[in-house]
């Protein structure tokens, strides 16, 4: 459904209970109008909106820590081989250091040193004897502190890593525990949302039939009075056809054309990819033209806040918008977020807000969910865009189907 240019706030994800418990139940389709239903079904998608966003974020988050964690665990299997060779080395100092501990006290202490001066046949081998015992001492000394200093260094590296270990394991589980939480709350408003939807298909079909009845009953009054001799006042009569006027509940329907305005906006957008007009480059590189063509693959995908899976088949895979992106660079799930991806664009210095200056394959962001840029797509030119949503997937869509545009640039 579009919904252009519509301002959306975040709720926490711990809200999501007290939502539905605060007059937005849903109520039977036949208690009140589908204009009613419409609006609370628009107020739904709003926060079913915000949630998805909270939702994907924290799946973000927690592949961010994970990462962390991993890169920790790497960290400490390096360090460990590199402890291990360590230890050996230690152990030869220390083999040296019994070693020298035995020739010293073999050769007497301190009375070798007496006995090179005295063994000495001339100053030249006097200063030679002299030198020889000094080094000894040194070096007896050096592999004492080596040992010593060496073995602090290990204890402080083996203690550094676990406490790391530790505080990120930690991390790494609130924020499992905050994903799960943001995932559930979003189910839960998936699930009414479409229970709205529901709802409001009802209420118009039920609207629809009191409005064909009415016209029927209507009709039939007429003709009765008509028979009757009732005169010209059948002609007021006429009046009463403005009784079909009923049927302008079923312009109720407009509300669902918004799913169908999507496939033609989504036919508009495909004519724009291929035809690159407008103010889009009409050679667009290599490297865009790769891209583009791996997000168009997928085209038809469901939406998910959990990455992406790619499985062969649209019919079974899931992308988030960011998902959507890093699968089209060819990365792995959860590499980027919509915030990252800005940030990179910014930093290549392509960023723009306007639409004239975006090219074929250029990443566009969006304000979305209560967060700053809470949506990326890929644009395709003409004004469109490939992006993937909650409720609909991997699809073309208008860069004003969104609402709240920040502006775009090149990631590649």
């Amino acid at each position: 459904m579009a919904h252009p240019k519509r301002t959306r706030t975040a709720i926490p994800v711990f809200g999501l209970s007290v939502v539905l418990m605060a007059g937005l139940c849903p109520t039977p389709a036949l208690a009140v109008s589908s204009s009613e239903i419409q609006q609370q079904l628009d107020s739904a998608q709003d926060k079913l909106y915000s949630l998805y966003a909270a939702a994907e974020q924290a799946g973000n988050d927690y592949a961010t820590v994970s990462n962390d964690l991993n890169a920790t665990l790497e960290q400490i299997d390096q360090t460990s081989a590199e402890i291990e060779q360590e230890e050996q080395q230690l152990a030869a100092f220390q083999e040296e250091l019994s070693g020298l501990v035995t020739s010293q006290y073999k050769s007497g202490g301190s009375a070798n040193i007496v006995s090179a001066l005295l063994s000495s046949g001339s100053f030249t081998s006097l200063i030679s004897n002299l030198h020889y015992a000094d080094k000894a001492a040194e070096h007896k000394q050096d592999v004492i502190t080596g040992a010593r200093e060496l073995m602090a260094s290990l204890e402080q590296k083996r203690s550094d890593l676990e406490e790391q270990k530790e505080r990120q394991e930690k991390l790494v589980s609130e924020q499992e525990s905050k994903m799960n939480a943001a995932q559930a709350a979003a189910d839960d408003a998936q699930t009414y949302y479409d229970q709205l939807s529901d709802d409001l298909k009802q209420a118009i079909a039920a609207e629809e039939e009191a409005a064909r009845k009415a016209a029927e009953e209507e009709a039939a009054r007429q003709q009765a009075q008509q028979q009757s001799g009732g005169g010209n006042s059948g002609s007021t009569g006429n009046s009463g056809n403005t009784g079909n006027s009923g049927n302008s509940g079923s312009t109720g329907n407009s509300g669902n054309t918004g799913n169908t305005g999507n496939s033609n906006s989504g036919n508009s957008g495909s004519t724009g990819g291929g035809s690159t007009g407008g103010n889009v480059s009409n050679t667009p590189t290599s490297s865009a033209n790769a891209m583009v063509a791996r997000a168009q693959s997928v085209i038809g995908s469901g939406y998910s806040y959990t990455g992406y899976k790619w499985t062969g088949s649209t019919s079974t895979s899931y992308f988030t918008c960011s998902g959507l992106v890093d699968y089209a660079l060819g990365y792995g799930p959860w590499s980027n977020s919509p915030e990252s991806y800005l940030a990179s664009v910014k930093a290549r210095g392509t960023f723009t807000t306007s639409v004239s200056q975006l090219k074929y394959g250029d990443l566009v962001f969006f304000s979305s969910g209560g967060r700053y840029c809470g949506h990326v797509g890929i644009y395709i030119g003409g004004g469109s865009m490939i992006d993937s949503i909650p409720g609909a997937g991997v699809g073309y869509r208008t860069l004003s189907y969104i609402g709240g545009f920040l502006g775009g640039g090149s990631i590649i």
